[in-house]
């Protein structure tokens, strides 16, 4: 049975279409994928489990530098390969993109899926050279934040090198998801575990900025979330913006990043 909280957090809900979003997502990724022709993704495994995998493009010359992607589903859903088609904006301003996979809970906890994403990042790093900025959507944009707080143990060696974050529709304060029936049926986690996992509740060691992103047209839920982490990054340091994106929902908020010429794509290459 549903609650308040459950509502409060049901992006699928508050968007009429979303099945058909997500389906053309799963075909968009393909075409594109299918486009570059021979051209395709370099997949390198960073662990032991079959989803411990990311799969890296590359510009047609040189790159600036390298964008790593976390794909949102609650921690629970969806593929990296959902969202390949987002490559294309930054690709086409010369930067590498690295699409990150994670294993998904139940078959992990949180905390597990976190660490993964944490060693994705780190092979990422060890593979390219050059600045890096981290994007995450939804639970992936609490996966990328979560990454950058002083106790998550990603390394310094890829630490010092992220020039900025930016968490599109990011969770931030997981203690409304631990009240939620739905999806923390599946995550099953406690209040104090919950906290712990914030980052909005813990602290940050970030060496470059921190934009949070969110539709317009999003639940206030996911608004808050995203004003709040801005916030309170603020007050320990980090420069902060939090943008919301006019007439934009959940999932159409990712559709800027196809474009060179979006603002979103040009803070994901720090054009911006």
């Amino acid at each position: 049975m549903s609650n308040a909280w459950d509502r409060a957090y049901d992006n699928r809900a508050a968007v009429a279409d979303a099945g058909d979003w997500l389906r053309h997502w799963q075909a968009d990724a393909a075409a594109f994928r299918a486009l570059r022709g021979a051209d395709q993704p370099l997949e390198r495994t960073y662990g032991v489990g079959e989803r411990e995998v990311f799969d890296l493009f590359g510009p047609a010359g040189e790159a600036a530098g390298t964008l790593i992607f976390v794909h949102g589903g609650y921690w629970r859903a969806l593929s990296r390969r959902d969202n390949h088609q987002f490559a294309a904006g930054a690709l086409a301003r010369g930067w590498r993109v690295a699409f990150i996979e994670y294993p998904l809970c139940p078959d992990v906890t949180l905390e597990s899926a976190a660490d993964a994403v944490i060693a994705g990042i780190q092979a990422v790093a060890d593979e390219v050279n050059g600045p890096l900025v981290l994007a995450g959507h939804s639970a992936g944009g609490h996966l990328v934040t979560h990454a950058v707080t002083t106790h998550s143990g990603l390394l310094a060696s890829a630490r010092k090198r992220i020039r900025r974050v930016i968490s599109i529709s990011g969770l931030h304060d997981l203690r409304p998801i631990a009240a939620t029936t739905d999806i923390n049926g599946t995550l099953g986690l406690s209040e104090q575990r919950a906290t712990v996992a914030s980052p909005a509740l813990q602290s940050p060691d970030l060496p470059g900025d921190l934009i949070c992103v969110v539709g317009g047209d999003e639940l206030p839920e996911l608004k808050r979330q995203t004003h709040l982490l801005a916030n309170i990054w603020t007050g320990l340091g980090v420069a902060t913006q939090a943008v919301e994106l006019a007439g934009e929902h959940h999932f159409s908020v990712l559709e800027a990043l196809r474009s060179p010429a979006t603002a979103l794509t040009r803070w994901s290459t720090l054009e911006d």
